[in-house]
């Protein structure tokens, strides 16, 4: 049996489709998803979605949000998502890399919140590639 599942953020729908299961890094960990689970909401931190459906896994970085779970629907509503295939891997590194100088700046001049929420922007989109490559190598 298969859930449907939405990724929303406030620009756009990032994918509507079915899976066998769907794996969001909710705010007290990773939490799994399979068909008949218990209704919830639940806050996301930036990380990766892992969603299965047969023999294909996709992989979606996102960062902040709600995961709301009703009926075999899993409903994804992130500040951002994009798929593994989207990012521009030299712009998350670049981002990260301004992201921690910024965190190495003298106390007072940065905005601290703001630049280790980028900076777990930056590293979500890159593991979520690094994630979707290392899925597509094959087994030695």
């Amino acid at each position: 049996m298969s859930i449907s599942v939405d990724i929303v953020t406030p620009e756009r729908r990032v994918l509507q489709t079915q899976a066998d299961s769907v794996v969001v890094p909710a705010a007290d960990g990773e939490l799994g998803i399979l068909a008949n689970h218990t209704p919830l909401v639940a806050e996301l931190k930036s990380g990766q979605i892992r969603m299965r459906a047969g023999e294909k896994t996709e992989f979606f970085a996102v960062s902040g949000g709600f995961v709301e779970v009703q009926n075999n629907h899993v409903v994804v509503m992130a500040e951002t998502a994009e798929m593994a295939h989207e990012i521009d891997v030299e712009r998350a590194r670049q981002a990260a890399e301004r992201a921690k100088a910024a965190l190495r700046a003298p106390v007072g001049t940065v905005d601290l919140a703001q630049a280790q929420a980028s900076l777990l922007r930056a590293l979500a989109r890159l593991r979520a590639v690094e994630a979707a490559r290392a899925h597509r190598r094959p087994n030695p």
